[in-house]
């Protein structure tokens, strides 16, 4: 029985190779067998959270979202081999066959699994005190809302997974992107409803309500609902704890006031993978550096450029830019810098956009000015709305950089990938708005067809 037990608790924190292959029956997850008490529910869910900061979507990694899309978009060049992840994506070759499209489906559809497998131990426990029960319940429904958002702003129509059931999840069809968006809110309503509304006071290091109202913001202003997006950033910055940074050195810190999640590191000691995969310690790159057209769109006064780029040269002198919001590329005596996945930034630049649609021009450049002003920017003021929304997005290209494919995904919803990426990228098409699907799961399953247009 022991070792029945180690069995399935070690299938909960790694997941599967596939998504689709469940090394067990839904019968035998039982929550007496894997989540008997509140020690091992942690456990369990201590290795999703491992995972999700290893690789995938918010990974800070050379295989994380960050990489990934800033690669894809108009942000990083990728000096990689021409077969490698991220240069496919630079050079936009990707197509069904590539790893990179199967390696990120399967690593987030496993650990939507994994969350899904805690799920239904959490559910079936009678053993659990209930202050743990809700709390993981609560991060669970979360991060699956999280994961399936981010599949499919990327892949476009995607299965929603709610199950751990063998032959449901092996005929599984795909649901609309926006019945995803709808879904996606439902788990996030459940989880609103489970966790508390802060943290404890420390480290950010769990989700509360206050990152179930940030992901909402973002999804309804996706959405067009105005309002919504309005009430769920206004939840968040009206409740006092999160405060923009006004000290742009310490906006990436641990300590950080305006952090609203983070994922720690796995050790003591250890810093953030951003901070490893970004920093260029030696030119030229062998990794990723800033594109120039990226780095000379800032204004010269303003201080994010001086604070949050770093360059190094070659031995001829040509300059190398990289992303240094993170300043620690390795081990410390003690921990300085966690991955910061959601911050009262966003939500002000959020609040600012949808406050313009419903044509409230003063609100929005409050708020549009509450991020400019600290960097050394004037204010900005106009009464005209196609100039305003462009500033906002000169914005968010100059405040979200590097931090888990911001820019594709507001180009992507703008309707200006092939606007901005047409110039830069003469490969480009339209198409390219969506990754392929991985052949090898079309192939394994049906239901996931038709591939997406043009591949």
């Amino acid at each position: 029985m022991k070792k029945l037990v180690l069995i399935v608790i070690c299938a909960i924190l790694m997941g599967c190779n596939n998504f689709l292959e469940v090394d067990l029956p839904n019968d035998q997850l039982t929550a007496d067998l894997v989540l008997k008490d509140d020690q091992l529910a942690k456990s369990a869910m201590a290795g999703v959270y491992r995972s999700l900061e290893e690789k995938g979507f918010l990974s800070g990694s050379s295989t994380g979202g960050g990489g990934y899309m800033g690669c894809y978009a108009d942000e990083l060049v990728s000096y990689q081999i021409s077969t490698s992840n991220l240069t496919q994506l630079y050079s936009v070759t990707v197509n069904p066959q590539s790893n990179v499209v199967k390696t990120l489906w399967n690593d987030t559809y496993n650990q939507i699994y994994s969350i899904n497998r805690i799920i239904t131990g959490l559910s079936a426990s009678q053993t659990l005190s209930t202050d743990v029960k809700n709390r993981l319940m609560g991060e669970s429904y979360f991060l699956r809302a999280f994961l399936h958002f981010y599949l499919s702003q990327t892949f476009g129509d995607i299965p929603y997974v709610t199950s751990v059931d063998y032959l449901e999840n092996s005929k599984i069809s795909k649901t609309n992107s926006d019945q995803v968006l709808i879904l996606a809110v439902e788990d996030l309503a459940k989880a609103e409803n489970l966790l508390p509304e802060q943290s404890a006071p420390g480290l950010r290091i769990r989700p509360t309500k206050m990152a179930v109202y940030a992901l909402e913001a973002r999804i309804f202003l996706l959405q067009k609902d105005w309002d919504k997006a309005i009430i769920s950033s206004s939840k968040v910055i009206s409740q006092g704890s999160y405060v923009v940074e006004t000290d742009l050195s310490k906006t990436f810190l641990k300590e950080s006031k305006s952090s609203i999640w983070q994922l720690e590191p796995i050790k003591a000691g250890n810093n953030t993978r951003e901070g490893a995969f970004y920093t260029i310690l030696s030119a030229p790159p062998t990794q990723v550096s800033l594109t120039y057209n990226f780095v000379n769109s800032f204004f010269p006064q303003d201080q994010r450029k001086q604070k949050w780029i770093g360059s190094k040269n070659d031995s001829q002198q040509n300059a190398y830019y990289f992303a240094s919001k993170y300043k620690q590329p390795s081990v410390t005596a003690t921990t300085v810098e966690h991955s910061i996945i959601l911050r009262v930034e966003e939500l002000y630049l959020i609040r600012s956009e949808a406050y313009l649609k419903k044509q409230m021009l003063s609100q929005s450049l409050s708020d549009l000015n509450t991020i400019r002003t600290r960097t050394g920017l004037p204010i900005y003021n106009s009464n005209i709305p196609n100039e305003i929304m462009n500033e906002i997005i000169n914005e968010r290209r100059h405040e979200l950089f590097t931090e888990f494919g911001h820019r594709f995904y507001d180009l992507k919803r703008l309707e200006k990938l092939d606007e901005v990426l047409y110039p830069v990228k003469p490969q480009w098409k339209t198409f390219y708005k969506n990754l392929p699907l991985p052949e090898s799961e079309i192939l394994l399953n049906p239901n996931l067809g038709p591939q997406n247009n043009g591949y």
